[in-house]
């Protein structure tokens, strides 16, 4: 019986040896099938990523000429005013000036005891900044020929920069230079 269970035992020894060999090549087989589609994949990632930035970047672009558009218009507006349509640039400004009176009253309102002290003060500065652009377009209305340039210069960056203070502090006001909604 001892030799029947050495034999068996040589037996099952081959078997199990011959086996682990069978195993670990089909094992390895399988890791490098799996390493080839893992690569596929990070390779099929790279390229949309790629595709994307791509598209990313050429509609940052585009959002850039559109910004930069935008604001050779806002500058066109402003020189179209010449000396003698200095009655419709003053009109169009009041209208301008209403609305961020409206904006600002309601910030006001809406800004109770219990906010922050920092929008309690952006508050109060952009009130500030109004009271001065009433300064500027009282002084329009003194203008010569000579110096309505500079002054529309002054009285539209003036009202720009406060409906900019007034943008960012609507409660719907988006991160990272959103605008928050229409002005």
């Amino acid at each position: 019986m001892r030799p029947m269970a050495c034999a068996a035992a040589a037996l099952m020894f081959a078997f199990a040896v011959a086996c682990k060999d069978r195993d670990r090549q089909d094992t390895a087989s399988r890791i490098d099938t799996a390493a080839e589609e893992v690569g596929q994949d990070v390779r099929e990632g790279a390229e949309e990523v790629e595709s994307t930035a791509e598209k990313a970047g050429q509609e940052v672009r585009e959002g850039a000429k559109k910004a930069d558009n935008a604001a050779e218009d806002a500058v066109d507006d402003v020189r179209g005013y010449s000396y003698e349509r200095r009655e419709e640039f003053r009109r169009d400004v009041r209208e301008r000036l209403d609305q961020v009176d409206k904006e600002l009253a309601e910030l006001e309102r809406s800004t109770t005891e219990g906010a922050d002290q920092a929008r309690r003060d952006a508050v109060a500065a952009a009130r500030e900044a109004r009271r001065a652009i009433d300064r500027n377009v009282e002084r329009l209305g003194e203008a010569t020929e000579s110096n309505w340039e500079e002054l529309k210069l002054r009285v539209s960056e003036s009202l720009d920069s406060v409906e900019r203070q007034l943008r960012a502090l609507r409660s719907d006001a988006k991160p990272m230079g959103g605008t928050g909604g229409p002005s």
